[in-house]
């Protein structure tokens, strides 16, 4: 394969391929740092240094990879049908916040009443139950703040790009307003608000940008960085150690996240081009399993630690695997049902789509 990969119709096979392992390097990632909450720090592993330092590429990846799909997806995939604002909103309405209303509905009175075993409690209270759905520091399941910070920057850059393409702006100047505008806003003295999330799609909002301006100009830019190479790959991993050391609580940790983010590019390529298949299984599951591995972190860790007295690295095995697997056989199980309403309906709710799994 050659390392310049280009983004176009003649190599959606590639790409998919190329983009898939990126996710499912960030589901694991995601997974794994929810998976230490009975290490005996009393901080679930926020003392390890592996925890902190995977952090701090795990949700920048997360955004970087939704930028970069946003492009593909409207822009370059089906690149004489370009999908409209009011479309793309509709699209991402059933996609991102059904789930997050689905899930929030079921979950918040068995929340609610566990309150006396988690980590935050929840009231069973009409003001308890508004803010699960409207601020990210009150959600059912915590995490789902990232459902709503993707959304607001989806739509946010979307409808950018499309009025200023619209209105013959050119392309590279869009792209590096937004990048610029993404990377100056979280440096200004001002305190962003909870609301849905807003202070996160700040937060990463660059990483956003700079994951749609590589998708858009990634023939020009994979002529420049040679990803395939394994001197590069140390280079950068070793980068990313030393950033991480140097700017850890720092504005600059930026710098430390995009060389995290560059890293894992090259990891995914590698794979690509040596035909390594070990992550192959996972691929498509990695939205549902970001839905639902939080119930299983919950039941293996928390519930069953009200239970059982087991050493801390059971609970987190028990954790990984069950929050990736888990989730991963209902994937499976939608898939290969595609002709029962009642699967319909599930994966409506749960924004899942079928689709056949790539070899």
């Amino acid at each position: 394969m050659n390392h310049n990969t280009t983004v176009s119709p003649h190599k959606t096979k590639q790409f998919i391929k190329f983009i898939a392992y990126l996710q499912i390097i960030g589901i694991i990632l995601v997974v794994f740092g929810h998976s230490f909450h009975e290490y005996p720090d009393g901080e679930m592993g926020k003392t390890l240094v592996i925890y902190r330092m995977l952090y701090s590429f795990r949700m920048p990846l997360f955004m970087f990879v939704s930028g970069f799909l946003m492009i593909f997806t409207t822009r370059l995939r089906y690149s004489s049908n370009r999908t409209g604002i009011p479309q793309f909103f509709k699209l991402k309405l059933q996609r991102l916040l059904l789930p997050f209303i689905v899930l929030t509905l079921v979950t918040f009175i068995p929340r609610a009443m566990m309150s006396g075993i988690a980590d935050d409690n929840i009231n069973l209270s009409l003001n308890s139950f508004y803010r699960s759905f409207l601020y990210g520091d009150s959600l059912v399941i915590p995490f789902l703040w990232f459902l709503q910070a993707s959304f607001l920057l989806l739509i946010f850059n979307h409808s950018i790009l499309t009025l200023g393409e619209n209105a013959k702006i050119n392309n590279i100047f869009l792209y590096i307003t937004l990048i610029l505008l993404f990377a100056i806003l979280p440096i200004l003295p001002i305190e962003y608000s909870y609301f849905f999330s807003i202070n996160e799609a700040v937060r990463l909002g660059l990483y956003f940008t700079l994951g749609a301006a590589y998708c858009r100009f990634a023939k020009n830019i994979d002529k420049i960085i040679p990803w395939l190479s394994p001197i590069f790959l140390l280079s950068v991993t070793i980068l990313w150690s030393c950033l991480f050391f140097l700017f850890e609580g720092s504005k600059w940790i930026f710098l430390c996240s995009i060389a995290g983010i560059t890293m894992c590019i090259s990891v995914a390529k590698l794979m690509e081009k040596h035909d390594v298949k070990i992550l192959d299984h996972l691929i498509g599951a990695n939205y549902i399993i970001f839905l639902l591995s939080w119930y299983c972190n919950v039941a293996t860790q928390q519930i069953l630690h009200h239970f059982i007295e087991l050493p801390w690295w059971c609970y987190t095995i028990l954790s990984l695997v069950s929050g990736i697997y888990i989730p991963w056989l209902a994937y499976c199980y939608i898939q290969n049902h595609p002709d029962s309403r009642w699967i319909k309906i599930t994966a409506m709710l749960l924004g899942q789509s079928f689709k056949k799994k790539h070899s």
